[in-house]
């Protein structure tokens, strides 16, 4: 029998070689690796087993694990090797951020050991046999290797199946997925343009962090959209503002004057692009900038995107009608509208959950779920973060000015910002243009390049706090996403103590000096009480408010930075509303295009149907901004990428179990603030607002048609990762003594960053 070692494969003929493996579950050789992913949300597991069994004695299985499923708990990426599975095997396992070592003996499993799971350490997993001795091992390179456990054979290894995978035990919207580059194979080292990068990051940066030269660089890949569809080129990719023919499909010599551009690097080349009208593309070299504080742009990466021809592109897009359609309903009534049959809230979760199941929100769909994030606090209490509605408390202000909550008036300094805002008209104003893009001869124009910003019809008849899709869509349309940030920062200052209610009335603390909000516990001045309390000094340009508003401003750029890169570099993934073009052309049989069939039953003779083309007069995704997308690539988003950023930041500076007390919504009309009275009204927490507040913009995006909702799931960790690579940098930095950062992810692991490390805090 052949020994273990002669088993090999690099997976660099993107098939599966059925000569070695025998494949279960959804598997995937693509991009010369093997990528699984679970499907849906029932409990299923995906991968290989070899097709016979090899002698495993004075012989070692190794296997290169690039990714694993996100560390929740139910998700594993395992390694075995089985005589008889679920009865005799050994293996190792990644769940919930843990490497475990185990066996199973006579159907008894055995856990041997366990260490915190660090990718780069982790990169490789042996089994290996000596002399009656079995070693469970780990390798950063595939040379040198960590014992992890070892003891005599366990089971009989003579004749035995390597299998590697990927499962789930769970339902979890979105586990992103599991990577595998080869089975018993020599590193290959990342790619040459990946590694160029890397080298030259470390030079540009040789006088910045020992970390940030240390840092290793992510391998790029995207869905192969620009390969998938020969006989329909680039139609699954974004090319807005370039050249179309005349059913608004990319013209290729235009598109490839983009991929010249994006891969020689040469600014020239940017300014020979072919573009299809007066419209300017937006920053694509942005990405091949340098920084020399954080994560360079390049080194850090994003999942491949949907596909065009996905089940999930098509679902995405099923639940961005559904958001269009519902533009206009407020809040305040979702409840009730939710139960109201024939309704569009509850028609739209009938569809999310029966037509279109892949659609990466929570499932089963309901009226508090509905069209929300997936990470904690999301789904807490109001839909619209108390962040973007409440205003600071300060008894000394005249009523109606800033004396009560409900005025929404947020302190900064002297000055204050109104948290109402201009909104634009709904759809139930007459003669309101209030959706755009519905027409295809207009919509053909703008994707060659017709500029038609400024064209919005305000409504003028008073400001408003953010009462509906429309009014959030209309927040993220003129908004820079870091001020909703600086916003929250002030209010977290300035808050004074008390239980935030109106008015007041007690007059418990001095605004901007007794503050309500504490910051972290690893803040070396604050809060009061703590083995941090300085007796002498206070935080200000170090871990007081110069600070956090230095680090907010820095992280947007730095994460926009990143993720431009992922934008023009890596994915160039189509907008909805291109989507939406080609969904009107199959429809109206003017050409046809490989997408799934779950959009087209919908609005043919299913959930959307009703409204699509009978409203609009056609099958376009109507868009809440006159020009509908911006000239830049949907994935990753710019907006969650420097929300989920700058969250982090704030996670990482205020105490973010502190209660956000008597949480409000905005009223039907959006000109005052109601209490909220659900049932979770005292859940609200600063750490689930900000998430709340992160979400909000990304999925208000969303909710204008530019953007899908997996560029949200993907994007908010991006800028998390940003996030935390500047904190971890800067925290090597400081003179102060035992000062450390302390957050929570937004996959609800907790960790805390001092002296250049970053380590997770078990849960207490």
């Amino acid at each position: 029998m052949a020994k273990a070692h002669t088993l090999s494969d690099n997976f660099n003929d993107n098939s599966t070689d059925t000569s070695k493996w025998l494949a279960f579950g959804s598997t995937h050789e693509v991009n010369q690796r093997l990528e699984l992913y679970p499907d849906g949300l029932s409990k299923t597991a995906s991968g290989y087993v070899s097709t016979v069994p090899y002698d495993l004695t004075g012989s070692s299985f190794k296997l290169e694990v690039t990714q694993t499923l996100r560390p929740v708990l139910g998700a594993r990426t395992f390694f075995r090797a089985l005589v008889t599975e679920d009865v005799n095997e050994v293996g190792m396992l990644v769940e919930n951020g843990v490497l475990h070592c185990g066996q199973t003996v006579s159907g008894t499993r055995t856990s041997l050991a366990s260490v915190p799971y660090e990718p780069a350490r982790h990169l490789w997993w042996r089994l290996r046999e000596a002399a009656g001795t079995l070693w469970w091992e780990c390798s950063g390179d595939g040379q040198s290797w960590q014992v992890l456990h070892s003891r005599p054979s366990p089971i009989q290894l003579t004749a035995v199946k390597l299998s590697f995978g990927a499962g789930r035990d769970n339902g979890f919207p979105s586990l992103g997925l599991a990577i595998f580059d080869s089975v018993n194979t020599p590193d290959a080292g990342l790619p040459r343009r990946v590694e160029e990068r890397r080298l030259s990051a470390l030079r540009m940066r040789e006088q910045a962090a020992e970390l940030a030269a240390a840092r290793p660089h992510s391998a790029h890949f995207n869905n192969n959209d620009e390969v998938n569809y020969p006989s329909r080129a680039f139609v699954g990719n974004f090319s807005k503002g370039l050249r179309h023919d005349s059913l608004g499909d990319p013209d290729p010599v235009s598109y490839g004057s983009l991929l010249r551009a994006l891969e020689s690097r040469d600014p020239a080349d940017f300014e020979e692009l072919l573009l299809g009208g007066a419209k300017k593309l937006t920053n694509p070299q942005a990405g091949l900038a340098f920084d020399l504080e954080a994560p360079d742009a390049q080194s850090i990466t994003l999942l491949p995107a949907p596909r065009f021809d996905s089940e999930q592109a098509a679902d995405e897009m099923g639940e961005l009608y559904w958001m269009a359609l519902a533009r206009d309903v407020p809040f305040i009534d979702y409840a009730t509208e939710a139960t109201t049959a024939g309704s569009i809230l509850q028609r739209a979760i009938e569809s999310l959950d029966g037509e279109f199941p892949s659609f990466g929100g929570t499932r089963s769909v309901n009226a508090q779920n509905l069209f929300r994030g997936i990470y904690p606090g999301e789904q807490v209490g109001p839909y619209v973060s108390q962040f973007l509605l409440k205003g600071n408390v300060d008894p000394r202000k005249p009523e109606g000015q800033g004396r009560d909550a409900a005025d929404g008036y947020i302190t900064y300094g002297s000055q204050v910002i109104d948290q109402r805002h201009w909104t634009v008209k709904g759809f139930p104003e007459l003669g309101a243009a209030a959706d755009y893009l519905t027409g295809f001869s207009d919509w053909l124009a703008v994707q060659n390049g017709r500029d038609d910003r400024g064209g919005d019809q305000l409504d003028m008849t008073r400001r408003r706090f953010i009462r509906n899709l429309r009014d959030g869509a209309n927040f993220v349309h003129f908004d820079q996403v870091v001020n909703a940030f600086y916003n929250a920062a002030f209010y977290l200052m300035s808050e004074p103590t008390g239980d935030q209610r109106l008015g007041n009335p007690a007059s418990t603390g001095r605004p901007m000096v007794d503050m309500d909000f504490p910051f972290n516990p690893g803040n070396p001045y604050d809060p009061p009480g703590t083995a941090g309390d300085s007796r002498t000094q206070v935080g200000f340009t170090t871990f007081g408010p110069v600070h956090l508003l230095q680090v907010l401003i820095e992280v947007a750029g730095r994460a926009g930075r990143a993720v431009w890169w992922q934008k023009w570099g890596v994915h160039r993934r189509l907008r909805p509303e291109e989507y939406g073009g080609r969904v009107d052309n199959a429809l109206n049989e003017r050409r046809t295009y490989p997408f799934s069939a779950n959009i087209r039953h919908s609005l043919s003779n299913g959930g959307l149907s009703p409204y699509f083309p009978e409203r609009y007069g056609s099958y376009l995704l109507p868009q809440a901004y006159p020009e509908g997308a911006p000239t830049h690539p949907a994935y990753g988003a710019g907006h969650a990428t420097i929300a989920g950023a700058c969250a982090t930041i704030l996670k990482a500076f205020f105490d973010e179990k502190a209660p956000v007390e008597n949480p409000m919504v905005a009223s039907a009309d959006g000109t005052a603030l109601m209490p909220y009275t659900g049932a979770d009204a005292s859940q609200l927490t600063v750490g689930g607002e900000l998430n709340k507040l992160a979400g909000n913009l990304a999925l208000f995006r969303n909710a204008a048609g530019v953007h899908w909702r997996s560029d949200y799931t993907e994007s908010l960790p991006l800028g998390e990762k940003v996030a935390i690579g500047l904190l971890r940098e800067m925290s090597r930095t400081f003179n102060e003594d035992d000062a450390f950062f302390q957050l929570t992810k937004f996959d609800g692991t907790t960790v805390r960053i001092f002296d250049g490390c970053v380590e997770p805090v078990p849960v207490s």
